[in-house]
């Protein structure tokens, strides 16, 4: 089962600023990135990835999940 993007943060307690600041993009990039997951660049969904600790096959980057 995956989960979504914004589950995948909050499921390590992290804010959007914290996640953010990781990956090196401006917190307002990082929230509409959430929403519409389906935007990120792979090299973004990889650091995010490793960010959150999971696989990329374990988080959903699909819109509307």
């Amino acid at each position: 089962m995956s989960v979504t993007v914004k589950q995948a943060r909050i499921g390590i307690e992290a804010t959007q600023q914290e996640i953010a600041d990781k990956m090196g993009i401006h917190v307002q990039t990082y929230a509409r990135l959430e929403k519409h997951p389906e935007d990120m660049t792979i090299k973004q969904a990889i650091a995010f990835a490793n960010i959150v600790k999971l696989s990329v096959s374990d988080i959903s980057f699909a819109s509307g999940f």
